[in-house]
């Protein structure tokens, strides 16, 4: 079950003919800011790790994963560049 603060409370769910649940949810708003930040990936990086190092929660790895359009966020390559939002903006506009 999906609570009301999930960010997956505005998503369409579809039940297919073999019982698997698909969907989508609600894409932020990802335009660039002027405060944003970049992170160059090196070996071993994940996004969790990635996101409790600028974001200061590693649950907020999707923020940066929606931010880059990763559609598989386990790989991510070394010497890609993320971009990521600032804490501030996380807090006041995304997670409201």
């Amino acid at each position: 079950m999906i609570g009301n603060n999930s960010r997956y409370a505005g998503c369409i769910l579809v039940h297919d003919a073999s019982g698997d649940t698909l969907g989508t949810r609600q894409r932020i708003d990802t335009t660039p800011r002027h405060d944003d930040q970049f992170h160059t990936v090196i070996e071993g990086d994940r996004l969790d790790r990635i996101a409790h190092r600028y974001l200061g929660d590693a649950s907020l790895w999707w923020i940066i994963a929606d931010y880059n359009d990763l559609f598989f966020p386990l790989a991510i390559e070394a010497g890609a560049v993320l971009r990521i939002p600032s804490v501030e903006y996380v807090q006041m506009r995304l997670l409201t």
